[in-house]
């Protein structure tokens, strides 16, 4: 009976992350028309951010539950489903996802430095009130650079430009991000309730089933988008949800407690992370990822969930 309910918990929490997820691509990009800013800023500011608030939900209410180890296991978890399985199915969904946007001369750049930064403070087993500072003011380094410093922002602007905004563009945009943010939360309730009953450890939850289910906005906004051809918004709820994820979430919540890194996040989450963003870089170079690309992504976080539950 119990398996029962939170298997329906599951499938309406899924159902309100996809119809979330598809009034924030319309109201996202007619947001951000109106501002002149280009798709893939669009993707990796306004939906990377907006798709981030289950994992930024999940991490402020770990700490206020006394478990202040899940934020960094889901900040890692997150990042590494974002790039795997997001920018891997999105490639296959779509047979190819292009940037038009120059990624190589600094997004590129900041992704790399960013997860350097995380990695570096999280290393040695714990991240201090003073690290999670440095993390979060980094945060606004990038996000100035997205809003004022891109030399080429103006470029890949549609033509299609909205001349005035309306309510329902502002509504849709904070009814997409709510029912995101209720989705997530009742979808990690009903993916923790049937680990419970599965007997799964928290630790193994936190960096797997939490971080996929806090994850499930950027993959299907990110699926939704490239199947309507918007493969720019891929990329950028990418890049936007890893630099988000990594400074923001684990910086403004770490600068009210310390926050302690497992020995599963240490030894498998953290090497994982880096290798799968200089994998994702090397893809990124060429500005598209190829449909075989897409699968070795999702190849690759199959093997590390494989390893993360020790079956290989």
């Amino acid at each position: 009976m119990i398996t029962i309910f939170w298997i329906l918990i599951f499938i309406l929490s899924l159902g309100a992350l996809m119809k979330g997820s598809d009034f924030l691509i319309e109201s996202s990009e007619r947001i951000g028309r109106y501002f002149k800013l280009p798709t893939f800023i669009i993707g990796a500011l306004i939906i990377g951010v907006g798709t981030s608030l289950p994992e930024l939900a999940a991490s402020i209410s770990a700490v206020l539950a006394g478990e202040p180890e899940i934020v960094v296991s889901n900040a890692v978890g997150s990042s590494i489903a974002n790039i795997l399985i997001v920018a891997g199915l999105s490639a296959v969904v779509a047979r190819k996802i292009v940037s038009t946007v120059n990624l190589v001369n600094v997004e590129i750049s900041l992704l790399a430095l960013s997860t350097i930064l995380f990695v570096s403070v999280a290393y040695d087993g714990i991240v201090t009130q003073v690290e999670a500072l440095i993390v979060f003011l980094s945060f606004f380094i990038y996000l100035s650079y997205l809003l004022f410093h891109r030399e080429d922002s103006m470029i890949q602007v549609s033509d299609k430009v909205v001349q005035k905004l309306n309510s329902q563009d502002i509504a849709k945009l904070i009814g997409g991000s709510l029912l995101l943010f209720v989705g997530a939360k009742y979808l990690i309730e009903a993916v923790v309730g049937l680990s419970g009953v599965l007997s799964v450890s928290p630790e193994l939850i936190s960096i797997s089933a939490v971080a996929v289910g806090t994850s499930l906005p950027e993959i299907i906004v990110s699926v939704i988008a490239v199947t309507r051809g918007k493969t720019d918004l891929a990329f950028g709820n990418v890049f936007g949800s890893n630099v988000f994820n990594m400074l923001m979430i684990v910086g403004s919540v770490g600068m009210f407690t310390a926050l302690p890194v497992d020995p599963q996040t240490l030894a498998i989450g953290l090497p994982a992370l880096v290798f799968a963003t200089f994998a994702f870089i090397v893809a990124s170079l060429s500005l598209r990822i190829y449909v075989w690309e897409g699968l070795m992504f999702l190849v690759l976080y199959l093997v590390f969930i494989l390893k993360i539950f020790g079956l290989i």
